[in-house]
């Protein structure tokens, strides 16, 4: 059960009587019901920013303070006497460096990623599935970021005063083959990815791409009910690669309508190519961050005690800065992720001409996935990808002729959905008791970020309108 005041309480024996309303749609309606499962998504929003900054800190403080004990130096050294090649003791130190890294953010994963999940009844894992997952995410974030920090020192070494935009080059090409293979390699690592058997959505769907004049390869299913309660759509991959995936709880759980709406959204990002936008946009951020390492690097060196870029035990350090040179930059960041969200909404609304649609799809997206309603304003500025919900329903609602306004965005005195609103679980004796209890999907993830999920700015996960 979800304490009151924002905490977890083992008391499995008490439920409000409005949460269980709020949670089990056939159980007897009480009044107050809509407004407990908005306290609940606030309550659930309001841990997470907690468990950002805590993360946030701790991924700016794992990598320095080892090097300002002398941590890392030692570990180097003692590399040293082994009869090696140096690349191969580079590579070896940057692969611990790492997983030491991802040990000790650890407990922030798994409490983010399984421990919060779980008690507000998203997500569907076995603690054993999760471990694989994050297994998994740690086995690929470990050989990239190895690879490309290995990449960068070899650079440093062997290119003198060109290493800025050599490496610049490098990390280009990275990001683009990584998003073009996220279809053939990335995803199947943790979904099982089918073309939709549907044939009434497909046509519908692909009745939309062509409206939208953006091609896709193949329209996907994935299978996101094995592991969470969540629904959620994107296009993913460029040229070739590029297919529309939705996730199976949203093909359950979503009237027809309200599924093209989301598609929409997402065909409205193609369209837009705000994938090459934000792939520019990122390499000009990398690029010009490079090129001023290069000119303050002989000024920096002595600040950051480091003897050369190209010194090993130095590149904890060298992450630092980079962890925290995004960190300062991710407001606004956000705040260009936020305007192409909202011309994608935009685009959506004139693409399928139903706003009601695409109003009722926001709502069932905040009760589906516990999305806060109404966001502190500092916390949409500083921290939020997507526009508030209750900005997107506004949204759409403005593009539609004057209607009595419902009680609340959640309200059943809002015009029916065609199914029932899916709800989470968050008490599974309470459940058990009930006339009726709704089922519920099993879950599939945020991905590896989120993260095991990260409470980082850096992890970004296939997002519902991203």
């Amino acid at each position: 059960m979800i304490d009151p005041g924002g905490g977890l309480t083992r008391n499995a024996d008490v439920i409000d009587p409005g949460l269980e309303a709020a949670t089990d749609p056939r159980a007897k309606p009480v009044i107050g019901a809509d407004r407990q499962r908005e306290l609940v998504a606030a309550r659930l929003s309001a841990e997470r920013r907690r468990l950002f900054i805590v993360g946030a800190l701790l991924s700016l403080a794992a990598p320095l303070l080892p090097y300002l004990t002398g941590a890392w130096e030692t570990a180097w050294f003692a590399l040293a006497a082994a009869p090696l090649p140096l690349a191969a003791r580079a590579l070896i130190f940057l692969v611990g460096f790492h997983v030491a890294l991802a040990v000790v953010l650890l407990p922030l994963g798994y409490y983010g990623g399984f421990v919060l999940p779980r008690a507000y009844g998203l997500s569907r894992q076995s603690f054993r599935a999760w471990g694989i997952d994050w297994f998994k995410a740690t086995l690929v974030s470990t050989a990239l970021a190895s690879a490309v920090g290995g990449v960068f020192l070899g650079t440093v070494a062997t290119t003198g005063p060109s290493w800025w935009w050599v490496f610049g080059l490098f990390v280009s090409i990275v990001g683009l083959l990584l998003v073009f293979i996220t279809p053939y390699v990335l995803v199947p690592l943790f979904f099982k990815m089918r073309p939709l058997a549907d044939s009434a959505t497909v046509d519908r769907i692909h009745a939309l791409v062509n409206r939208a004049g953006a091609p896709v390869r193949d329209v996907c299913s994935l299978d996101f009910s094995r592991r969470t309660a969540e629904a959620n759509a994107a296009v993913i991959g460029l040229g070739r690669s590029r297919r529309v995936v939705i996730a199976d709880t949203l093909l359950a759980e979503f009237a027809p309508a309200e599924v093209d709406a989301v598609v929409a959204h997402e065909l409205g990002h193609q369209v837009h190519r705000d994938v090459q936008r934000l792939l520019l946009g990122n390499a000009v951020l990398i690029w010009v961050g490079l090129y001023v390492a290069s000119r303050v690097t002989g000024a920096a060196l002595p600040i950051l005690s480091l003897p050369s870029l190209g010194y090993v035990p130095g590149y904890p350090m060298l992450l630092f800065v980079v962890e925290l040179f995004f960190l300062l930059l991710s407001p606004l960041l956000n705040w260009w992720s936020r305007r192409l969200e909202s011309a994608a909404d935009r685009f959506a609304l004139a693409l399928t001409g139903d706003p009601a649609a695409f109003a009722a799809a926001m709502r069932r997206i905040g009760a589906q996935n516990l999305v806060e309603l109404r966001p502190p304003r500092w916390s949409e500025v500083l921290l939020a990808t997507h526009p508030a919900l209750h900005r997107r329903i506004q949204l759409a609602e403005s593009s539609t002729p004057p209607t009595p306004p419902p009680a609340h965005p959640f309200s059943s005195s809002s015009p029916p959905p065609a199914r029932p609103l899916p709800t989470a679980n968050f008490n599974r004796e309470a459940s058990r008791e009930a006339p009726a209890p709704w089922s519920e999907a099993e879950r599939g993830s945020r991905g590896p970020s989120r993260d095991g999920e990260k409470a980082s700015w850096r992890h970004h996960k296939i997002n519902i309108g991203g």
